[in-house]
C-alpha cells in the first residue's frame, strides 16, 4: 500500500473487545502508510486521548459495553471535526447504519469484513468519500429492507441455478 499522498494515516480504534483491539492494532500497524496510535476501550477514554493528537480515522464499534459508539460520534465530530469515523459493526442493520450515517460518520463496516476490505474503506474515508454497506450508498436511490433482500434472494437463486447440475 502506498501512503495517501505520501502522509501516513493514523487510525484510532475504540471497541470493548480487547481480542478486536489487539487485532486490528496489529494489521493498522503492519500495512505501510498506517499507524494505529490507540486502541480504547471506551469513547470518553478515546476522547480524552485525543486531546494529545487526534487520528486521522476512528473505527468505532457500534455497540460498547457502557454506551453506545452511535451516540459517541456527535460529541466527536463536534470536538474533532477533521476526524473521520468509520463505524466497525457485527450489525448490518439497517437503523443502525442510518443512525450512524445521519450522526455524522463516514462509513459503516463489518467486523467480517476482510482486511483488505478494511483497508479500502479506511483509504477511501480518508481521501473524502463514504463507505456504506450496499444499498445505503449516498449515489444509490433509497432502498427498503425488503427490496435489499428480495435483491440477495435473486442473487442466490441465479448463484444457486448457476451451480446446480444440469
Amino acid at each position: 500500500m502506498i501512503a495517501h499522498k505520501n502522509k501516513v494515516i493514523t487510525v484510532a480504534i475504540v471497541d470493548d473487545d480487547v481480542n478486536i483491539r489487539d487485532g486490528l492494532w496489529w494489521l493498522l500497524n503492519n500495512v505501510k502508510g498506517m499507524q494505529c496510535i490507540g486502541a480504547y476501550a471506551s469513547w470518553p477514554e478515546a476522547m480524552t486521548a485525543f486531546t494529545a493528537q487526534a487520528p486521522d480515522v476512528l473505527l468505532l464499534d457500534v455497540s460498547l459495553q457502557n454506551a453506545s459508539g452511535l451516540d459517541s460520534i456527535k460529541p466527536m465530530r463536534a470536538k474533532f471535526p477533521a476526524m473521520k469515523i468509520v463505524m466497525h459493526s457485527n450489525y448490518d442493520n439497517e437503523e443502525k447504519i442510518m443512525l450512524a450515517r445521519t450522526r455524522g460518520a463516514s462509513g459503516y463496516v463489518l467486523k467480517n469484513a476482510s482486511a483488505p476490505a478494511l483497508h479500502d474503506a479506511i483509504l477511501s474515508v480518508y481521501g473524502g468519500k463514504e463507505v456504506w454497506p450496499v444499498g445505503y450508498q449516498q449515489h444509490e436511490p433509497s432502498v427498503s429492507s425488503e427490496t435489499r433482500s428480495t435483491s440477495i434472494f435473486s442473487l442466490f437463486q441465479k448463484a444457486k441455478s448457476f451451480f446446480s447440475p444440469s
